[in-house]
């Protein structure tokens, strides 16, 4: 989310709304908003900006309506290993739903047999991806797929990648010099990390508009390769087989490098 803000406006956001907001307060989240009866609302206020309009979902391609299948906007899906996306859903939900600090958490044993058996929020992990998978494939101009640790191990790379899709391509000055493409990935980088955004006023103390969740449950640690602390070799296993099932004829891999 941030990262597409900060590429599409970066020149005209020179105050740097990030500082005073969430990320998911700048780009809505749909579903949540629904839940929240605000879609209207979010609709309205982000029809008002003179840059490209930039909304979130966990919703399945699948299940996207028509309407937006079909308008010809951009859709960018980012994917992630599935031990890791099950490691930090754990963590996500164990926050917002226990209702005492002091309670048990949602224990991981079950967390890894409800993702196996598919019964997690927004649906069966692997049938979510693999839809934006194959249709980033048949549409690749109006679909882009990009995987977490690929961004992680060559940032800027996938933020050149990314821009070019969104039609914001940074590109070298008219002498082939690349410092100012350079400059402006890194500002972008900056303005994006995880570690700068996790350390500012308003993620650690503030609150969503939309939905009534503190920001700071948005931060943990985005490091790859984090479930070898919480999953035991026997769910790990588990879980590659039943990657190596799904996604096998696919042309899609999912490894955390």
């Amino acid at each position: 989310m941030a990262l597409c803000h900060n590429i599409l406006n970066l020149e005209e956001d020179e105050e740097d709304i990030l500082t005073e907001k969430n990320p998911h307060d700048v780009v809505p989240t749909l579903d949540g908003a629904y839940l929240a009866d605000q879609v209207q609302n979010i609709l309205l206020h982000s029809g008002r900006r003179t840059t490209s309009r930039l909304l979130h979902t966990h919703l399945p391609y699948s299940c996207l309506p028509e309407a937006v299948r079909n308008s010809g906007c951009k859709l960018v899906h980012l994917a992630r290993n599935p031990k890791d996306t099950l490691v930090s859903m754990w963590h996500f939900y164990n926050k917002i739903l226990r209702r005492e600090p002091m309670s048990s958490p949602f224990p991981i044993e079950r967390a890894v047999e409800s993702f196996c058996s598919g019964v997690i929020p927004w649906g069966p992990f692997y049938e979510h991806v693999v839809g934006y998978w194959e249709e980033s494939r048949k549409r690749p101009d109006e679909v882009l797929f990009l995987k977490y640790e690929e961004l992680c191990r060559d940032p800027k790379d996938q933020v050149r990648k990314l821009a070019s899709f969104l039609g914001k391509s940074f590109c070298p000055t008219k002498n082939g010099d690349n410092d100012d493409d350079d400059d402006v990935v890194e500002k972008v980088l900056q303005r994006s990390s995880l570690g700068r955004l996790k350390e500012l006023e308003v993620n650690k103390n503030g609150v969503l508009e939309i939905v009534p969740i503190p920001n700071a449950h948005f931060f943990r640690k985005g490091t790859v390769g984090d479930w070898k602390s919480c999953l035991t070799p026997q769910m790990a296993k588990r879980i590659d087989h039943l990657t190596q099932f799904k996604l096998r004829g696919t042309g899609l891999s999912l490894d955390d490098f």
